[in-house]
């Protein structure tokens, strides 16, 4: 399979969180066959200004089921509070721009996920959970979470627990 092969795009469709909403789950997404994590990432939809303290938080913590322990995965800070946490630009480290504090993230902008913390592997019927906690410095502000994976197959109907028909069904009127 090449790497751009069954590409998927998660949280797109979804309402922008605002920067100052309580801390929550965003959405479940119930991953129907094996598949790998690529990017984690936000789209801003409203101008915000990065912290160094209480800065939003968006992560994606995976479970085996819906309904159990969520278990951390990755997250992205959205903050100044290291000049090396975010940085702009294309080519050699030291060409690229740091993010300092009091800097204007604006509508537009994306913001990324360190790129070293992926791929993530994630199995057939796991539940990926994007998560958001609150920036209590921030006025205004919102993003656009969004998930990138690629489909590692079809689901696999071997398990004990994947129930496939046996015979072929006419479509049901409604």
């Amino acid at each position: 399979m090449a790497y751009t092969d069954g590409l998927m795009i998660l949280g797109s469709q979804l309402t922008a969180v605002e920067v100052e909403t309580a801390a929550a789950d965003i959405e479940d997404f119930v991953i129907p066959c094996n598949a790998t994590i690529l990017q984690l990432g936000v789209l801003v939809t409203e101008d915000f200004v990065v912290h160094s303290a209480a800065s939003p938080v968006v992560s994606i913590t995976k479970k085996s089921a819906i309904g159990g322990a969520d278990t951390a995965v990755v997250s992205l800070t959205m903050d100044s509070s290291a000049t090396s946490s975010l940085k702009a630009g294309n080519g050699v480290k030291e060409a690229q721009t740091a993010i300092t504090a009091s800097t204007d993230i604006d509508n537009g902008d994306v913001l990324l996920a360190f790129p070293g913390s992926f791929p993530i592997t994630v199995k057939q019927g796991e539940v990926l959970t994007l998560q958001a906690t609150i920036d209590t410095v921030s006025a205004g502000g919102a993003y656009i979470p969004f998930i990138i994976l690629r489909i590692d197959g079809e689901v696999d109907g071997r398990p004990d627990n994947v129930w496939t028909a046996t015979v072929a069904e006419t479509a049901q009127a409604i």
